[in-house]
């Protein structure tokens, strides 16, 4: 089973951003995923059109749209006009919202709303008709192929993004019994469906830094533990005993407190300073390049077809570190 390396970006300082989605596709990363988070950070769509723009390969995606701040047919249709501007370039990354919506005080969208959300997408980006209301109602130029990525991280969402979803990413650490618990709840809502699992593709979003420097790559990826941590909480406040132990055990060690506005995804955050070492370790991929490649190789095993590395705003001797010394050796291709 091949595996791809995919970027993952802020929508903030623009230059820097462009920069980056170059020479991560020059230095052979797949894909270029962007937070679509507007409180926090600039358009993510915009940002995403300027990117496909100046490079020629490299995927560009969501990560991630909700339907609450954009209305399902509007993400469909600037979805689909990307792709047709750019055929085999654009994705599409929903989800049922994090910092786009919890900034505005407002609650995620529940995650029976998100079936029909997932099925009507995928249906107007090929031209087709849904019922909106009692409404048939179609994008009317619209006959792209747009993938789907589905972000999910309890049992219920890792299941419905299997039965609907052509990507589902992942936010449950890089331990091989909590990835692969993960996989398993992805294969059974495919296999509910009627699908086969092979037709959905996984992506593992975590951080990953390569350094001789141990400690240098593990202050570097803090943001990981912390991020996944506030997500598994509220898995565990929803469905008590649904998590396998060594996701629990994050939630049990976690500090009440997560501040979007002053550290959301930031490594410095004062809410990370809780995290250990082993905690750190359990939701990254950090280290020298021979123990990156060895985790990565073992993550391919269990069924990982992306490592969603992030956030690469302006680390370009990171990226190109991470292309001749994972990417290259590995023999991944782009």
């Amino acid at each position: 089973m091949s595996i791809k390396i995919g970027a993952q970006y802020l929508c903030e300082d623009f230059p820097t951003y462009l920069e980056s989605v170059k020479v991560a596709e020059e230095n052979g990363y797949a894909r270029a995923w962007v937070v679509d988070s507007q409180m926090l950070w600039e358009d993510a769509y915009v940002y995403m059109s300027c990117a496909l723009n100046e490079t020629s390969k490299i995927q560009l995606g969501t990560a991630v749209s909700n339907p609450i701040t954009r209305h399902y047919t509007v993400c469909a249709s600037a979805a689909a006009t990307l792709e047709r501007q750019h055929p085999g370039r654009m994705l599409l990354g929903l989800g049922r919202g994090d910092s786009a919506i919890r900034t505005l005080g407002y609650k995620q969208l529940a995650t029976a709303k998100m079936e029909n959300i997932l099925k009507k997408v995928k249906a107007l980006t090929k031209g087709e008709a849904v019922d909106e209301g009692g409404v048939e109602v179609r994008i009317r130029w619209a006959h792209e192929d747009v993938p789907i990525m589905y972000a999910a991280t309890g049992p219920r969402n890792l299941r419905l993004g299997g039965a609907y979803a052509d990507i589902v990413m992942l936010q449950v650490g890089t331990h091989p019994t909590a990835v692969g618990w993960a996989i398993e709840q992805v294969h059974a809502g495919a296999k509910e469906a009627g699908r086969s699992p092979e037709d959905v593709e996984i992506s593992l979003l975590c951080g990953m830094w390569v350094s001789d420097n141990q400690r240098e790559a593990l202050d570097k990826t803090r943001w990981s533990a912390a991020c996944a941590a506030n997500h598994l909480d509220d898995v565990a406040r929803r469905v008590p005993d649904a998590l396998p132990d060594q996701l629990a055990r994050i939630v049990s060690d976690r500090r009440d407190h997560y501040d979007y506005y002053e550290g959301h995804l930031d490594s410095e955050a004062d809410h990370t300073e809780y995290l250990t070492d082993d905690l750190i370790g359990e939701f990254a991929i950090a280290g020298t390049a021979e123990h990156c490649r060895a985790r990565i190789e073992e993550l391919r095993d269990l069924g990982v077809g992306e490592i969603s590395s992030a956030y690469l705003n302006g680390e370009l001797d990171q990226m190109a570190r991470v292309g001749s010394e994972i990417i290259q050796p590995l023999g991944i291709a782009a």
